[in-house]
């Protein structure tokens, strides 16, 4: 994109990192940021209601990411979601939260319709998610999609309009003005 996407301005006010956090609010749930810049901290300093992971170097990706905050103990679940996908609505969120409470002991993650979008999921802590994060990690191996094969998971049909996801300058296009 050739900038900090979480800081491009939202069509809805704010900028995409704000207006995802505006979309998670009403969900009632804890928040938790993971990002590796100071300025995404910064930006929410003056929300209540999360707290602010700040992502420790090496930056290898959003599954370097996950493992900061998932852990071994069982009975939690994190709704991991993409500050690049600025169509995504609470709507959505509720959408991806009920296909997950039907099969807890799964990942639950989006599909549009063609592929998954892995970086929008429910992912419980514990064995064998946690574990196998971390020996994958051990390994430098950093893909979701290898990830995912090694574990539970199940897709979750979510409309694709909403699952825009925004890594090109063309793609703002898309986007509502």
């Amino acid at each position: 994109m050739g900038c900090d996407k979480a800081l491009l301005p939202h069509q809805e006010g704010g900028v995409w990192l704000t207006a995802m956090i505006d979309q998670l609010m009403p969900l009632d749930l804890p928040v938790v940021v993971v990002s590796r810049h100071q300025v995404h901290a910064d930006v929410l300093a003056h929300r209540s209601g999360l707290t602010f992971v700040l992502e420790p170097p090496p930056w290898n990706g959003p599954l370097q990411a996950l493992n900061c905050v998932l852990s071994s103990e069982t009975g939690v679940a994190w709704l991991l979601l993409p500050v690049d996908m600025p169509r995504l609505t609470t709507v959505v969120f509720r959408q991806l939260i009920e296909a997950w409470r039907r099969h807890p002991n799964k990942i639950a993650v989006a599909h549009d319709g063609e592929r998954l979008q892995p970086l929008l999921a429910i992912i419980p802590s514990g064995a064998p998610f946690q574990t196998c994060l971390s020996e994958q990690l051990s390994r430098g191996c950093y893909r979701w999609l290898d990830w995912l094969d090694r574990v539970p998971y199940e897709s979750v049909a979510l409309p694709s309009d909403c699952l825009l996801n925004a890594n090109k300058p063309r793609d703002l296009s898309a986007l509502p003005e």
